[in-house]
């Protein structure tokens, strides 16, 4: 957990739960305004400088930074109105409520979300902890603008936080929360002086007072009060009873530490001094080349159309007519501009599209020269398989990476779907994850959070299998799927939980912990403080 996939990022963030296909309409009028007001400043840019070039061409990058936080502002004004008319037809409130769409809470909370994931979106671009504090106040968040909370994965409502607070990356601050057949919504209150460690979890309905620390890769209990000036730590975070005097302190921390990670001391590192192989085939020319080919393609025919939009229809019919001096101004020029910001959300479409079409014709001559299989592999003996596995785990993460760093989340089921190897049941939520790229099998009305599933494991070898994911299973944030892993129907599995390979969890059940481990609904209750009708 030392590092993350530059596939997907920390920060604020909003579900990629879709209640309903109605709300991308929604998502897509707010992109379309907001780029619109962008394309607007520019042509007005454009107008006032016409008389002196050099002027502005210096001036270009200035303008172009004011452009996207004019984007930003609009997007967020855009996000904030919409939030206002939603609460008015149905309020936001705490409580537990079913996972179905039929369920109005759950309905207009995904339609919140869906509200607010553009300007969030957008927000990424520029990471700023003030930037982001100001958004989540715009939000109802209560928080300080000199709170440290840029790296953390904070919710975007029922939260509280007070002043000085410092949160370690890849920290959770979950005031919403998918579990089992429910959407849970509780508030969380951090109070002054709260320090949160890295890759950190709390839950729903916590409430930490000043001036208190929570040790890394701990997690909360639903609904606790974590005591004013103390430390807690452990999976469940419990307090820590006997703190040393200061010059202790150093010592203190690593041993905590050493609990919390509840990982053997001894040595793991597999060594193979029969074997002096490098392990991975990298293959520098054919990967540089299948890079330019994607990348010329991808950009270079959205780029000409975008050329030939702006020659033939928005240079003669808009840049060319002359606002200031003209008492009216003809249709085609207002029709023009309002159509640009659509031009430019098909040619971005176009751009992923070409990625996936190429990628899918690169994957499709890979698996007839050698069909992708699961196995194991030593370095020290490069088959067929093990070569072209790096190649084909070349190929699809630029196209992965593409797609989740895209204002457009949903599109992941649809493209894995396409390129093959993987099956995504459309109703399936994946939110903002490390997904396998090949050998996956996830089932209808799924969630993953933020977690890594992963298809492929090193050791004492390189291990390639696939993970099964069964209906209505729940996989919380900060879980990590092994390969060969296989999860039945109705299964739950509770945060930072970690699964080993070939484990096989049993339906209707609940699993937490690292080494991963079942637990009854009655040491739910006990362990996690939560109890629910099912």
């Amino acid at each position: 957990m030392t590092s993350i996939p530059t596939s997907v990022r920390d920060g604020p963030y909003s579900s990629n739960a879709l209640a309903s296909k109605w709300f991308l309409m929604i998502y897509f009028i707010n992109i379309w305004i907001s780029i619109l007001l962008g394309v607007t400043h520019m042509l007005f840019y454009w107008e006032i400088t016409h008389q002196n070039a050099l002027i502005r061409i210096i001036l270009l990058p200035v303008q172009i930074i004011v452009c996207y936080f004019l984007l930003l502002t609009a997007s967020l004004l855009l996000s904030k109105l919409g939030l206002v008319l939603v609460d008015l037809v149905h309020k936001p409130k705490e409580g537990i409520f079913k996972r179905d769409k039929s369920d109005k809470d759950f309905y207009f909370w995904s339609l919140r979300a869906v509200i607010k994931k553009w300007p969030l979106w957008l927000s990424g671009i520029f990471p700023s902890s003030v930037l982001t504090n100001i958004i989540l106040r715009l939000f109802g968040v209560k928080t300080s603008l000199r709170n440290n909370v840029n790296n953390a994965n904070i919710e975007t409502e029922f939260v509280e936080l007070g002043k000085n607070i410092v949160v370690g990356k890849g920290s959770f601050i979950k005031s919403c929360m998918i579990f089992d057949k429910f959407l849970i919504i509780k508030k969380v209150i951090i109070e002054d002086g709260v320090i949160l460690g890295p890759y950190s979890f709390v839950s729903p309905g916590t409430v930490i007072q000043e001036n208190t620390a929570l040790n890394s890769l701990a997690v909360t209990k639903m609904n606790s009060v974590l005591k004013s000036d103390s430390i807690y730590f452990g999976y469940f975070a419990s307090e820590f009873q006997d703190l040393p005097e200061e010059d202790a302190l150093e010592e203190f921390y690593i041993q905590m530490f050493e609990q919390t990670t509840n990982f053997s001391s001894k040595d793991t590192t597999y060594q193979d001094e029969k074997s002096t192989e490098t392990k991975f085939i990298v293959n520098s020319a054919s990967y540089i080349s299948i890079f330019i080919i994607i990348y010329f393609f991808s950009y270079s025919i959205p780029l000409f159309g975008l050329y030939l939009y702006f020659t033939n229809l928005f240079y003669p019919y808009v840049v060319l007519v002359n606002p200031l001096l003209s008492n009216i101004l003809p249709f085609t020029y207002f029709l023009v501009i309002f159509l640009t910001p659509l031009i430019f959300l098909l040619f971005h479409f176009l751009n992923i599209l070409i990625v996936v079409l190429i990628t899918k014709l690169y994957y499709e001559i890979l698996c007839r020269i050698s069909e992708p299989e699961e196995g194991t592999y030593h370095w020290s003996n490069k088959t067929k398989q093990y070569i072209h596995y790096f190649t084909r785990s070349f190929i699809l993460r630029y196209v992965k990476w593409k797609v989740q760093r895209s204002p457009y989340p949903w599109l992941i089921t649809p493209v894995f779907n396409f390129i093959g190897n993987c099956i995504i049941s459309p109703g399936a939520i994946i939110e903002d994850l490390h997904l396998a790229k090949e050998f996956i099998e996830i089932g209808e009305n799924a969630y993953l959070g933020k977690i890594l599933l992963a298809n492929q494991l090193w050791d004492a070898q390189l291990t390639v299998k696939g993970v099964k994911i069964d209906k209505n299973v729940v996989i919380s944030d900060g879980c990590c799927i092994a390969p060969g892993t296989s999860i039945k129907n109705n299964t739950t599995i509770l945060p930072f939980s970690i699964t080993s390979k070939d484990d096989m969890l049993s339906p209707n059940s609940y699993y937490f912990g690292a080494p991963i481990q079942k637990i009854t609904k009655k040491e739910l209750f006990q362990l996690f403080d939560l109890q629910l009708d099912v």
